[in-house]
């Protein structure tokens, strides 16, 4: 019991336990991979047995009453709930365990939107890494290792990056970091060089199929469609797939074929690119990320390759409307497009100039393929 809470992911599973039973464990581990590869519960899980805790016992307990133990420590991104100069990850302990309890594959925007942080940045700052110094330097409660998890690693700042390297090229005796991060490319490479990297794969379709129940119509379908990712898996089988984000998509695509014939449309682009740039940045993100996919599979209907498209509207889309729109002549420069905004968005950039921008260059590149 001790990977209940991790779905597949079996060969990292040896690998680990390896490491465990060879006592060969390095002191600071990276972990990377999309939050519904289980890139967090398997990080977790981990920490748990270096502690030694004993799985018969805690088998009815759930992962956020399992991770109250006070030689494992936090750090993930947060915002400041009020007034208060310093808020630490450790002020939001309840929402944490809360937050593993119902959503241990979810990513930074589901955190996010779970600690209500509006349109606000969440991130790890040098405050949080002093106080780490400090409680890592003290002595282990249970006289065994002390671990800490640091989930989101690319939401460290670069004060509190430089801090955190510290503490890595010096660590205490018995000590070990388990870092958790979606990617490694905005990680400094003087953080990497010091991390034994474990990156997580997508989890095999027949591990995926085996979470769903056998009365789930389409079963495989769904499989396929999650791509490797039982978060997005969830999201398919309980029907709850972002509705909001396609249909902000599909006003922007529709507004931006109209300009050509509609002046009132350049308005109304305007007020689109205001209305999502009040959203927080995590949803923006998604947004764009979406807006990927969405347009990839446009552009494979277009050229009668349905057999590899997932798209399923929640809106009552005709993909397939929006074909001729996207073609050779324009699809790199459209997914460009939004990797580009992506990239700006996450790096804190105007959000209102960033998707006026986008909307404003789909009318040309649209326009583009129907010429």
């Amino acid at each position: 019991m001790i990977w209940s809470h991790v779905t597949g992911q079996k060969k990292i599973k040896k690998q680990l336990e390896h490491l465990l039973a060879s006592s060969q464990v390095p002191h600071a581990q990276l972990f990377t991979g999309a939050s519904g590869y289980g890139v967090l519960p398997l990080a977790l899980s981990f920490a748990l047995q270096m502690l030694k805790i004993d799985s018969s016992q805690e088998i009815n307990k759930t992962l956020g009453e399992k991770i109250q133990h006070p030689d494992l420590h936090f750090l993930y991104p947060v915002v400041k709930k009020g007034a208060e100069k310093i808020v630490l990850a450790c002020d939001y302990g309840l929402e944490w365990a809360a937050f593993l309890n119902d959503n241990p594959y979810g990513n930074y925007a589901n955190w996010f939107e779970s600690i209500d942080v509006g349109n606000k940045q969440g991130l790890i700052g040098v405050n949080e890494i002093n106080a780490l110094h400090k409680k890592i330097y003290l002595k282990s409660y249970s006289g065994g290792n002390k671990i800490c998890v640091l989930w989101g690693v690319e939401k460290m700042n670069k004060e509190a990056s430089n801090a955190f390297l510290k503490l890595l090229e010096e660590p205490p005796k018995k000590t070990f970091f388990i870092l958790v991060a979606e990617s490694s490319d905005q990680l400094l490479a003087t953080l990497l060089s010091r991390c034994q990297l474990v990156p997580l794969p997508p989890i095999d379709e027949n591990e995926l199929l085996d979470t769903l129940e056998e009365d789930i119509p389409n079963r495989e379908g769904l499989v396929k469609q999650a791509e490797g990712d039982y978060r997005k898996l969830s999201l398919l089988v309980g029907n709850s797939q972002n509705k909001a984000v396609e249909a902000l998509l599909i006003k922007v695509l529709r507004t931006s074929l109209r300009v050509r014939g509609d002046n009132t449309a350049i308005v109304e682009l305007m007020s689109w690119a205001g209305e999502i740039s009040v959203l927080g940045r995590e949803e923006q993100k998604t947004f764009l990320q979406y807006g990927i996919r969405f347009i990839r599979d446009a552009f494979l209907l277009n050229y009668s390759l349905g057999d590899l498209v997932h798209f399923k509207s929640e809106n009552s889309f005709d993909i397939n409307k929006l074909g001729p729109f996207v073609n050779s002549e324009n699809i790199n420069e459209l997914i460009t497009l939004f990797e580009k905004s992506n990239y700006h968005i996450t790096r804190n950039a105007n959000a209102k100039m960033v998707f006026t921008e986008l909307s404003l260059q789909l009318t040309r590149l649209l326009k583009k393929a129907s010429e």
